[in-house]
C-alpha cells in the first residue's frame, strides 16, 4: 500500500509539473513580441479566416490574381481555421487569437511527447519531462512558424494509439492514429506525409501487415478532404505548396531522436556517476538546454510585426468594395497584404513587365490601354513598404498615362515625398470582359510579356494570342514575331509584322513631380540596352515592311546641346551629380528652380563656371535652392572673374554674394564651404539657380514648347544589313525633358524596307539625343481592318466558379475573353448549348471561340469544381466514418500491441 501511495503521489506531481510547463510554454509565446501580430504564412488567417474558409469551399477563387487555382486554403479547413474562426467570431484580439494557436502548438507537442514516453517506458520521469521541453521549442528557436511545426507537434499523437499497451482493437488503433493525422491537415502537405514515417516503420518491423493496410486505409480516408483537392490542384496547374525541411526533418528524424534522448539520458546519468560526476549535472544540462531553446522567443523581436492591420487599409479596402463601377484592383507592390485580406472586389495580378513599365518612370497613354484591356479599374499605390522601386517613378508614370488619384488614406509613408500611406488611382471605365472580332486578332511568337508591346505597336485596338495558343483553334492570323528567332527556331510561316524591344528601358536618375525634377543617383537603373536595338530576324519569303517605333531622350551632350537657348549664359562644371539633363550644369541658369545643378558626391572642391555671350558689369550673385533638391547649399564661396583677383565671399541668409563691379565675361565659382541639409547631412552642393547681378536678363528658360529641329535624319540611326536609313522624329524639349516616348519612322527615298528572304540584321541605335526602345517593321495595311471593334460585355458571377456573359451580336467569328486566367477547367456554352472552344488570350486571359451570330448568354463553369467539393464532402462522411469505427470498436480479447 505504501508504494501504490508513493506511486499516486508522485504521478500528481508530475501531473502538477506538466500543468505548469504547459502554463509556462503559454506565457513564453504571450511574452513573444506582446500585442503584435506576428506575420504568418497566411494573413487571413488572423486578419479574415471567414473570407479564407470561405474561398476554400471553391477550387476556383476569383478573388486574387485575376482568378487562380487556391492554392492551399483547402488545408486549413482543419483545425486551423475553425479555432482562429471560432475566436475571431467571439471578438478575441488577433494577437491573443495567435498566441492562444501557438500555445496549443507547443502544448500539444510537448504532451505528445511525455506520453509518447511514458507509453514506450522510455528514460525516467524527468527525461522525458525535458525531452518533450526541448521538443516543443527547438522548432520554435530556429524561427520556423507554428502552422510548419504543427506537424512535427502532432507526429506523437498519431504513433501513440499504435503502441497504446492497453487492450484494444486493430481497427481502434487504426482509426484514432488516422484521426490525428487528419487533425495535421493539409497546409503543409510535406510536413504531413513525412508523420507517417516513423508509425509505417513501427509497424512493418514488428510484421503487422494487416494492421499496416488497415492503418494505411484509414490514414488515406481521413485525409481525402485535403487530399484529392491537392491532386486536383497540380492535376490542373497549380504548384504544391513550397516544401519547408523543418516540418519533414522533425517528423522524419526529430521524433526518434527526441525518444533516444529520453531513453538514453537515464544511462548517461549513470555513467557520470561512475566516473565521479554529481548526478545533477546532467539534468542541468539539460534543463539549460531547454532554457536556451526559448531564449530566442523570449529576446528576438519579429520583423513586420504589428499591433492591428492599420485603419487606413480598412478605409481603403471600404471605398473599394463600396464603388459601383466593375473592374479589379491591381495593387503596385509584389505583395498584396494586407488588402487582399481585407477587400471583396477581386484583385488583379501584377506582371514582371507592368512592374518593370511603372517603375521607370515612363508612362503614356498605351500604359492606361493595357490596364483598361485586363480589366483592372482601380490602382493601389502603397507608400508604406519600400520595396526598391522609388515612389515618384510610380507616381509619374501613372501620371503621364493620365491616370488620377480619387482618394488617399493614411499618414504619409516611407517616401522621399510626403505621400500617403495608401492611393487610389482610377484607370477609367473598363469592363471585365470584351469580344474581339477574329479580323483584329493576331497571333504573337513571343512570350506574354510581350503581348502588351505587340498590341500597342499596332495600334492598342486588337488583341493577340500566343502562336502556340493559336495553332488548331485559330488558322490563318497574321503573325507578329517578337525580337527575331534563333537560328533552330526559325519561323515557317511570313510575319506580317516584327516588333523589337528593349525589355527594360531603366530609369532616370532625375524623376518629376509636375515641372520639378528631382534628382538622386540612387533613383538611377541601367537599360538593358542603352545605345538601342540589335537583332537577327529571318524573313522566309521576300517582303517589304514599314518601319516604325517609339524612343526615349537619352542622357549625354547631344540632347544638352538640343537644350541650349542662343545667346544665353552657358555652364559648365568641375563635376556633376546626375547624367540626367536636368541636373547639367546649365540647369543652374535656366530660369527654373524645378531643375538644378548637383555636384558629384566625391568632388573635393567643386566649381561651377558661368560664360556671358559678352564681357557684363556684374556685382554680385545670387544662390537660389528648391526645397527639394537634394544637396547641400552655399555658404562660402571663391569667384574668380577674368582679369581681377579672386573674392572671398560668405553667402547671406537670402543666398547674396555681393562684391565690386567687375567687367568680366566668365564667373567661376569655387564652393569652399556649405550648409548641409536636415535630411543630407553628407549631400555634395547644389544650387537650383545662380542669379547674376547686371546680367541676369542672359538667363535664359528653354521653350518647352520648342520642337526638335525637324529634318530627315534627326531620329535613331537604322541599319539593315549594313544598309544605312534614315528616320524622322517629332519632340519637343518637355517630352525630352520629360522622358517622354516619342514616335519615328522611316523617311528619306526609302518608304519601306525590302528585305530578301534569308536572315537579316536589323540594328537601331540612338542618335539625335534618342534612343529606341521599341522598333516595329509591318507590312502596310496591317491593322487597317473595317470590322466593329473591340466590344465590352458584361460578366456576371453568381458564384465563384460561374459566370454569366451578355454577348452582343456579331458579324463575324470572334474570341470572348474574361479578365481571368485561363485554366482548361473552364467551360463555356452558347445561347444555343453548345460547348465553345477554349483559346488562352495574350498569353494568359480566359477565352473561347465565338461563332458570328445574334445577341445572346454565355454561360461558363469551371467544371473541377463539383469534383473538388464532392472530395471536401466525401473527405468530411469518411474522417466521421473513421471516428466513429474508433468509438464503435475499442476493443478485442487480446491486445494487439507485441
Amino acid at each position: 500500500m505504501g508504494r501504490l501511495k508513493t506511486a499516486d503521489s508522485e504521478q500528481v506531481v508530475w501531473r502538477a509539473r506538466l500543468v505548469l510547463a504547459c502554463l509556462a510554454l503559454v506565457a513564453l509565446c504571450f511574452q513573444h513580441a506582446p500585442g503584435l501580430v506576428v506575420p504568418d504564412r497566411k494573413l487571413e488567417l488572423t486578419a479574415g479566416p471567414g473570407g479564407l474558409l470561405s474561398r476554400a469551399m471553391h477550387l476556383w477563387d476569383p478573388h486574387t490574381a485575376f482568378g487562380q487555382l487556391q492554392s492551399d486554403a483547402y488545408g486549413y479547413l482543419l483545425p486551423m481555421g475553425p479555432f482562429h474562426w471560432v475566436l475571431d467570431a467571439l471578438s478575441v484580439p488577433d494577437w491573443i487569437i495567435q498566441r492562444l494557436w501557438w500555445s496549443l502548438v507547443l502544448c500539444v507537442a510537448f504532451l505528445g511527447i511525455w506520453k509518447l514516453c511514458n507509453i514506450l517506458q522510455y528514460g525516467v520521469p524527468w527525461t522525458r519531462f525535458a525531452v518533450g521541453l526541448l521538443y516543443a521549442l527547438v522548432p520554435r528557436a530556429f524561427g520556423e512558424l507554428p502552422i510548419e511545426v504543427w506537424p512535427m507537434a502532432m507526429a506523437p499523437w498519431v504513433l501513440l494509439p499504435l503502441v497504446s499497451p492497453r487492450v484494444r482493437s486493430g481497427l481502434w488503433r487504426a482509426s484514432w492514429s488516422a484521426v490525428a493525422f487528419a487533425l495535421i491537415g493539409g497546409a503543409s502537405p510535406a510536413g504531413s506525409a513525412a508523420v507517417l514515417v516513423l508509425p509505417a516503420v513501427w509497424l512493418l518491423r514488428r510484421a503487422r501487415v494487416k494492421l499496416t493496410l488497415v492503418w494505411l486505409g484509414f490514414v488515406v480516408a481521413a485525409s481525402i478532404w485535403w487530399l484529392v483537392p491537392l491532386l486536383m490542384l497540380i492535376r490542373y496547374g497549380a504548384a504544391p505548396p513550397g516544401l519547408r525541411w523543418l516540418p519533414v526533418a522533425g517528423a522524419v528524424v526529430g521524433l526518434p531522436l527526441a525518444l533516444a534522448l529520453a531513453h538514453y539520458l537515464p544511462r548517461l546519468t549513470a555513467l557520470s556517476v561512475s566516473r565521479g560526476i554529481n548526478r545533477r549535472v546532467v539534468p542541468v544540462l539539460i534543463t539549460s538546454f531547454a532554457a536556451a531553446a526559448a531564449l530566442p522567443v523570449m529576446l528576438t523581436q519579429p520583423a513586420g510585426a504589428f499591433a492591428a492591420i492599420p485603419k487606413h487599409w480598412e478605409q481603403a479596402a471600404q471605398w473599394l468594395d463600396g464603388q459601383s463601377a466593375p473592374g479589379s484592383v491591381l495593387v503596385l507592390s509584389r505583395s498584396n497584404e494586407p488588402l487582399a485580406a481585407l477587400v471583396e472586389r477581386p484583385l488583379a495580378g501584377l506582371t514582371d513587365d507592368l512592374w518593370s513599365r511603372v517603375g521607370s518612370g515612363v508612362g503614356d497613354q498605351t500604359l492606361r490601354q493595357e490596364l483598361t484591356r485586363d480589366g483592372i479599374r482601380y490602382v493601389v499605390v502603397r507608400n508604406d513598404l519600400p520595396d526598391g522601386t522609388p515612389a515618384l517613378a510610380i507616381h509619374e508614370s501613372l501620371a503621364d498615362a493620365g491616370i488620377g488619384r480619387v482618394a488617399y488614406f493614411g499618414p504619409a509613408g516611407e517616401t522621399r515625398l510626403p505621400y500617403p500611406s495608401v492611393e487610389i488611382y482610377d484607370v477609367g471605365a473598363t469592363s471585365p470582359g470584351r469580344l474581339v472580332p477574329q479580323s483584329r486578332l493576331v497571333a504573337v511568337g513571343g512570350s506574354a510579356d510581350d503581348v502588351p508591346t505587340v498590341v500597342t505597336a499596332l495600334g492598342g485596338q486588337g488583341a493577340a494570342v500566343l502562336r502556340a495558343d493559336a495553332r488548331g483553334k485559330v488558322d490563318g492570323l497574321p503573325l507578329v514575331e517578337t525580337d527575331g528567332q534563333q537560328l533552330d527556331q526559325q519561323p515557317d510561316q511570313q510575319p506580317s509584322a516584327v516588333v523589337l524591344r528593349n525589355k527594360q528601358i531603366g530609369r532616370s536618375a532625375c524623376l518629376h513631380l509636375g515641372a520639378r525634377a528631382l534628382c538622386s543617383p540612387d533613383q538611377a537603373k541601367a537599360s538593358a540596352e542603352p545605345n538601342g536595338l540589335s537583332r537577327a530576324i529571318h524573313i522566309p519569303e521576300a517582303a517589304s515592311y514599314e518601319l516604325r517605333g517609339t524612343a526615349l531622350a537619352k542622357d549625354g551632350d547631344t540632347l544638352e546641346q538640343l537644350l541650349t537657348v542662343p545667346g544665353a549664359i552657358t555652364a559648365t562644371a568641375s563635376s556633376r551629380g546626375v547624367t540626367a539633363p536636368e541636373g547639367r550644369p546649365g540647369a543652374a541658369v535656366d530660369r527654373s528652380t524645378g531643375t538644378g545643378w548637383l555636384a558629384a558626391s566625391d568632388d573635393p572642391r567643386p566649381s561651377l563656371t558661368l560664360t556671358l555671350p559678352t564681357a557684363r558689369d556684374v556685382h554680385g550673385l545670387r544662390f537660389q535652392a528648391d526645397a527639394y533638391l537634394n544637396g547641400s547649399r552655399p555658404a562660402e564661396v571663391t569667384v574668380h572673374f577674368d582679369n581681377s583677383a579672386p573674392v572671398n565671399a560668405t553667402v547671406d541668409a537670402a543666398g547674396y554674394v555681393r562684391f565690386a563691379t567687375r567687367h568680366t565675361r566668365t564667373v567661376k565659382i569655387d564652393f569652399t564651404a556649405t550648409k548641409p541639409l536636415q535630411d543630407a547631412q553628407t549631400s555634395p552642393v547644389g544650387v537650383s539657380e545662380v542669379e547674376v547681378l547686371g546680367a541676369d536678363e542672359l538667363r535664359q528658360a528653354v521653350d518647352p514648347r520648342r520642337h526638335v529641329p525637324a529634318y530627315c535624319g534627326n531620329g535613331p540611326s537604322v541599319r539593315v544589313d549594313g544598309v544605312p536609313m534614315r528616320t524622322q522624329v517629332a519632340a519637343t524639349m518637355q517630352q525630352l525633358l520629360l522622358r517622354q516616348p516619342v514616335p519615328f519612322s522611316l523617311c528619306g527615298s526609302l518608304s519601306a524596307v525590302p528585305l530578301r528572304s534569308g536572315q537579316h540584321q536589323v540594328e537601331v541605335q540612338a542618335n539625335g539625343g534618342l534612343v529606341p526602345i521599341e522598333t516595329t517593321l509591318a507590312k502596310a495595311g496591317l491593322g487597317d481592318v473595317k470590322a466593329q471593334p473591340v466590344q465590352g460585355v458584361d460578366v456576371w458571377r453568381p458564384n465563384p466558379t460561374e459566370l454569366t456573359v451578355e454577348v452582343p451580336g456579331a458579324d463575324e467569328q470572334s474570341v470572348l475573353v474574361v479578365a481571368q486566367n485561363y485554366n482548361e477547367g473552364w467551360e463555356a456554352y452558347d445561347g444555343s448549348g453548345q460547348k465553345l472552344t477554349p483559346i488562352r488570350v495574350g498569353g494568359w486571359q480566359q477565352g473561347w471561340l465565338l461563332p458570328a451570330g445574334q445577341e445572346q448568354v454565355v454561360t461558363a463553369r469551371f467544371m473541377p469544381d463539383r469534383t473538388y467539393r464532392a472530395a471536401l464532402l466525401l473527405g468530411l462522411v469518411a474522417l466521421l466514418s473513421v471516428l466513429a469505427v474508433g468509438v464503435f470498436f475499442p476493443k478485442t480479447g487480446r491486445s494487439s500491441r507485441r
